[in-house]
């Protein structure tokens, strides 16, 4: 198949069906105070929980997938507004860039911003339907007018809606034939970015986080306010992973500062830290992704070092006023991506270790179980999540990037 425009009847005839995608803590205080607005979150320290084993679920409808490309490509970032309003991002075709959107009867490319095979479309992110952005892997962001993207620069330089080095403001419009804009300088250095997550808070607060190319690399944290960029300080040490948001004063970051877990909340005038629960028996930690749903609702996936052979992922979630281990997570799966199931749990995807059904499984709260994911290719990687608000569908993108070259860029669906 072309790669290019996807359109699988299967997919069609699933989504038709569907019907339809400020927590300021002061550091020492004690455990158990109020929460966002409120004074300072707690922590609940939790004791070293068992490993869990998923069970199956055979009332679960199964996965249906939708083939993007047949070789060299993954779908690295989805969204999912409504069942009739979903984007999707990645590479196909060893290399070029792919955006594409499901209006609830087809796949349809979307023309990209920058026409070159070098750029990698990494992220998408949103506040809303009308403030979506598009992110390059070397941070420069583009805004979704409804027939074209704007160029919205990054810290850098290297923002020109051509893939061109930018000097100037925000006028550049990348249309379906247009190619051409112009970008904002930044302070982080021209084209040397490596960019791991970004947030939307609003048209006029934005935030991305990476590393430097550079040697040594160093990481970094942007905002956008509207009229530029800018560089906000990190804590000495602090490396951020991840970023949700919710709001211009809920704003979460997530990462490590000195080997060990680190969380960090933004209501608005500065970044404040939040306590981590120490994970028990670990030396180490990390926190890898982080979802916020509501004030109420958040939730942070990590990796801890127990030895120099064993590494362990954990669970966390916020439930208002502290963070706390959400319970053992399963076997045979590492989880690399988190969405809310609306009902107060969790899907969750990831790689699977022997066990090809176990891919992206589900969390009530109590328990984790798993339905039926397409077995077609070998070694399936879970990169986002997406679920729809206004129904049940649940997408999930990804590719095998043990096969290089033979990976497929693909799209799962559920409902």
């Amino acid at each position: 198949m072309s790669g290019r425009l996807v359109t699988i009847v299967t997919l069609v005839a699933l989504l038709a069906a569907c019907g339809t995608a400020g927590r300021s803590p002061s550091a020492g205080e004690p455990p158990g105070t109020a929460g966002p607005g409120r004074g300072s979150p707690g922590v609940t320290t939790a004791s070293r929980a068992p490993v869990a084993s998923p069970s199956p679920d055979p009332s679960a409808p199964p996965w249906t997938q939708t083939e993007v490309s047949e070789w060299g490509g993954s779908m690295t970032s989805a969204l999912a507004f409504a069942a009739d309003d979903v984007w999707a991002a990645g590479t196909v075709d060893e290399g070029e860039a792919l955006i594409t959107h499901w209006d609830g009867r087809a796949w349809r490319e979307v023309a990209p911003p920058v026409r070159r095979r070098e750029v990698f479309f990494r992220l998408l992110a949103a506040s809303s339907r009308d403030d979506l952005w598009v992110f390059s892997d070397d941070g420069r962001a583009w805004r979704w007018t409804g027939t074209g993207w704007a160029a919205r620069g990054g810290l850098g330089g290297t923002t020109g809606a051509d893939g061109t080095s930018g000097t100037a403001g925000t006028n550049g419009t990348a249309g379906p034939d247009r190619t051409s804009g112009t970008g904002t300088s930044g302070a982080a250095g021209s084209g040397g970015l490596w960019l791991r997550a970004a947030a939307v808070a609003g048209p006029r607060d934005v935030w991305t986080a990476g590393t430097t190319r550079g040697d040594p690399a160093r990481p970094f944290l942007g905002r956008w306010d509207g009229s530029g960029w800018s560089e906000p300080p990190l804590p000495p040490g602090a490396e951020v992973n991840d970023l949700g948001a919710l709001s211009p004063r809920d704003v979460w970051a997530v990462g490590r500062s000195g080997g060990q877990a680190m969380i960090m909340h933004w209501a608005g005038e500065r970044w404040d830290p939040v306590p981590a629960p120490p994970v028990p028996g670990a030396r180490g930690a990390v926190l890898d992704r982080v979802l916020v749903v509501s004030p109420d609702e958040a939730w942070a996936l990590g990796t801890a070092e127990v030895s120099d052979q064993e590494r362990r992922q954990f669970l966390l979630r916020w439930d208002g006023s502290r963070w706390r281990e959400a319970g053992p997570l399963p076997q045979g799966t590492r989880l690399t991506a988190v969405e809310s199931d609306g009902h107060g749990g969790l899907w969750a995807g990831g790689e699977s270790r022997g066990a090809g059904e176990r891919t992206i499984l589900h969390f009530d709260g109590a328990g984790w179980t798993y339905g039926r994911t397409p077995g077609t290719q070998s070694g399936p990687v879970v990169n986002d999540l997406a679920r729809s608000p206004d129904g049940d569908l649940v997408v999930a993108v990804g590719g095998n990037p043990d096969y290089d070259e033979d990976s497929e860029a693909w799209v799962w669906t559920r409902h």
